[in-house]
């Protein structure tokens, strides 16, 4: 069988395919002229047995009858002879008048075989054949009991002496003066047997006499040679002489079954019977009942061809043309239309509500690409008014909280610093408020990325508690950690975001306790499969619990509580966004995250993480990153390329202080002279700037021959997008520092990236093992600086 067929097959023919139930409605409509077929065969049988027993009911009492009016018959033949003078007055020595009396009596009535005259002792004077020869009747029973009754009697069949054939003798006597002087009598032949077995037509058919005894005194016909038999044995002859009258079905003497009528004849005491064979009968309802199925199977076939034919001409093809149509629908072919006037009338139907229907989808399609080129254009709207307005907010905010912390380090009053702390702590409070609303635009979106790096669990969340720690001491607050062994060591995941949501967490704690304490638990047990999808592979579920003292929050605002700007009091501040960007930030990770709060006796707010373990083996921090100039170092030679003054004064005051030698442009074009004509260990490129722009200035740089082309270009940018930093870095830049900057990550970065040049510096060299650059984001959220570098293994959600 060819590959393929069985299975085409199968489903051609499976009870949910159109065809196979159309076949099964046909066969089962063929079922009823099938079950007619059968019934109307059975009734056939039974009337050809009825008419079978009929017929041989009818023979049997015509047979009994056909007798009956013989011996009748006889009596008058008798009754006329015996007035003849010739049969009268008859005696041995005259027979001749006698004799031509009683010769022709065999002509003129077939039914005898001859009449016969003997005087009273039974010596028969003359019969049909001639004088008698000396034969004596005197032994016969019925000749005894004709001499003493003196009256007419018939015989019991007997065997003609003469003739040697089965006979009945209706015999009488021809009284004188009242007593019997002669006895005449006539013999009844069953030759007309033979008649009633022509009227069956049977080959097998059997016309037999039984008498009293159960011996056969006459068959027809005889093959066996049975006549004089006795048969009582058999039980079909036995039932016959125990009932005289009736009708059965019997396997007979010769093991063939047989429909048997029979009747008892009281003339003769015997039991006349008629047998139908019943092989002929099965026989011809059996080879109609064939032809009726033959029939029927013709007819089936005939219509199941003709149903075929109609049915893939008028269903079928229709049918294939709607799945390929609605199959082209599906595969994008909107407007696909079915041309069905030569369908019946219900396909035609059914072709023009699935045209309408693909007219319709066509539409809808078409709308809907507009909607989504609308929603589209509506957040690539969106995505630039936030970064417009973002880098507008961040590039003002970069002097502010830049030159309030420089402010910070010079000598002030207690009044001053108190106004410059203020002035410090309002612009990172309106930087929190800018990231969490990006952050929380990235979430909706869809586009926040996860990096999987290695880092210790436990160093994070001290550095977490020690960040919060000054602010909880001035209120008066008791701050704990406790951290489980299991939860110790390294592991791999997102540092960034998992220091987002505990500095989240642990800020509300502090930010709404007014007393008392918080404290930070973590713990980490073995996932055994039945939190991550089934795939155990050393994960941990790290547990970390925000315990604290505060007001509590009630019942009915629990539940709004990670929803977006949902407040509990506007006087302790916030946005109403952390909770809510936290949660998502949980969910994106595969974890969960949940409360437990009561109205002046605190809140604990949870959330567990599937983490892989690192294992001993993992990336140490970069404990060689150099974060200012140690006294008696040479400062690095830097190239400052920004725009805006205030942005300029700033960064130079915050690395010359630091010990670097810096030179200032005001655009990319001056940048890319300026690296051409002095030295530079690195460069510090804004983006947006006049003239050209630091992402054209970059490329431009990367084009010049070494070592120049491979001098460290670290972007200082308000744009924090992602897509804004994957520029950055797609231009050739090694990192990204975002605005307002922060004089400690800045320096960081510039010890990381850049070496004093001692003359025989080689910026051939990869300084961070990253690539041919090496690529790296610095700072982009207030309070999550890294201390190392980043590899970039990227997780999209």
């Amino acid at each position: 069988m060819p590959a393929g067929l069985l299975p085409r097959l199968l489903r051609a023919f499976s009870p949910r395919s159109l065809r196979a139930r159309l076949m099964g409605v046909v066969l089962a409509s063929l079922a009823l002229p099938l079950a007619g077929a059968l019934y109307l065969a059975d009734q056939q049988l039974d009337d050809r047995i009825d008419a079978a027993r009929e017929l041989a009911l009818h023979l049997a009492d015509d047979g009994v009858e056909r007798q009956r009016d013989l011996i009748g018959e006889a009596r008058n033949l008798l009754g006329v002879l015996s007035l003849v003078p010739a049969i009268r007055d008859a005696t041995p020595l005259d027979t001749d008048s006698c004799v031509a009396t009683l010769s022709p009596m065999p002509r003129q009535h077939r039914w005898t075989t001859g009449v016969w005259l003997t005087d009273a002792d039974g010596n028969i004077i003359c019969d049909t054949t001639g004088p008698g020869a000396g034969i004596s009747l005197r032994e016969r029973e019925y000749f005894q009991r004709v001499l003493d009754t003196k009256n007419w009697v018939v015989s019991d069949f007997i065997i003609g002496k003469r003739s040697l054939k089965p006979l009945i003798i209706v015999a009488g006597p021809i009284m004188e003066n009242g007593r019997i002087v002669r006895v005449i009598g006539v013999a009844v032949d069953l030759t007309w047997l033979t008649d009633l077995v022509k009227v069956l037509k049977q080959p097998d058919a059997r016309v037999m006499v039984l008498d009293r005894h159960g011996v056969i005194v006459a068959r027809q016909p005889d093959p066996e040679g049975w006549l004089n038999r006795n048969v009582f044995h058999m039980p079909h002859v036995q039932h016959m002489l125990r009932e005289r009258n009736g009708a059965f079905d019997s396997e007979s003497a010769d093991g063939r079954g047989r429909l048997w009528a029979f009747r008892h004849s009281s003339e003769t005491d015997t039991v006349f019977a008629v047998g139908m064979p019943t092989a002929p009968i099965i026989a011809e309802a059996r080879r109609d009942l064939w032809q009726s199925l033959g029939l029927l199977a013709i007819a089936g076939l005939v219509s199941v061809i003709a149903l075929w034919v109609l049915l893939r001409a008028s269903v079928l093809r229709w049918v294939w043309e709607l799945g390929s149509a609605a199959t082209r629908i599906g595969d994008g072919g909107g407007g696909t239309m079915i041309e069905a006037d030569r369908a019946p009338h219900e396909f035609r139907v059914v072709s023009h509500a699935f045209n309408n229907m693909s007219r319709r989808l066509k539409q809808r399609e078409q709308e809907l690409r507009s909607a989504m080129e609308e929603a589209r254009a509506g957040s690539r709207a969106k995505e630039e008014f936030l970064a417009t307005m973002s880098h507008e907010i961040r590039t003002p905010m970069n002097g502010v909280i830049g030159f309030a912390e420089m402010l910070l380090e010079t000598p002030l009053t207690t009044e001053q610093r108190r106004y410059a702390s203020q002035v410090r702590d309002a612009g990172r409070s309106l930087l929190t408020v800018i990231n969490d609303v990006l952050d929380l635009s990235k979430l909706e979106a869809g586009r926040l990325d996860l990096v999987s790096v290695p880092f210790r669990l436990d160093d994070l969340a001290d550095r977490c508690v020690a960040i919060v720690r000054l602010a909880a001491e001035q209120k008066g607050l008791e701050i704990q950690t406790t951290i489980s062994a299991t939860a110790r060591g390294f592991v791999m995941g997102d540092p960034d975001r998992l220091r987002q949501i505990l500095l989240n967490l642990l800020g509300n704690a502090v930010k709404f306790t007014d007393r008392g304490s918080v404290r930070l638990t973590v713990k980490a047990v073995e996932d055994d499969g039945s939190k991550s999808g089934g795939r155990p592979g050393g994960n941990r579920i790290c547990t970390f619990t925000v315990t604290d003292t505060g007001i509590g929050i009630a019942a009915d605002r629990q539940r709004d509580l990670f929803q977006r700007f949902t407040q509990l009091e506007r006087g302790r501040g916030g946005t109403g966004l952390g909770l809510a960007i936290c949660r998502r930030l949980v969910e994106l990770m595969g974890g969960e995250i949940g409360m437990d709060s009561k109205v002046g006796a605190g809140s604990t707010f949870w959330f567990s993480l599937p983490l892989l373990s690192a294992g001993s083996a993992a990336v140490q921090p970069d404990s060689t990153a150099v974060s200012s100039i140690e006294p008696g170092s040479p400062g690095v030679r830097i190239l400052l390329a920004e725009d805006l003054a205030m942005n300029r004064d700033l960064a130079m005051t915050m690395l010359t202080k630091a010990g670097h030698h810096v030179d200032a442009v005001v655009d990319g074009a001056a940048a890319v002279a300026a690296v051409q004509e002095q030295t530079y260990d690195i460069v510090l490129m804004d983006v947006q700037m006049p003239v050209m722009d630091g992402l054209e200035a970059t490329r431009r740089i990367r084009a010049l021959p070494a070592p120049v082309g491979r001098i460290p270009i670290l972007a200082l940018t308000a744009g924090v997008m992602q897509v804004e930093v994957e520029r950055c870095l797609q231009a050739g830049m090694n990192a990204h520092l975002a605005k307002p900057l922060e004089k400690s990550k800045l320096l960081a970065a510039v010890g990381r990236w850049a070496r004093p040049d001692d003359g025989h510096n080689d910026r051939s060299g990869d300084r961070s093992g990253g690539g041919e650059f090496g690529h790296e984001r610095v700072g982009a959220r207030d309070g999550e600086g890294s201390d190392a570098q980043r590899p970039q293994l990227i997780a999209h959600s």
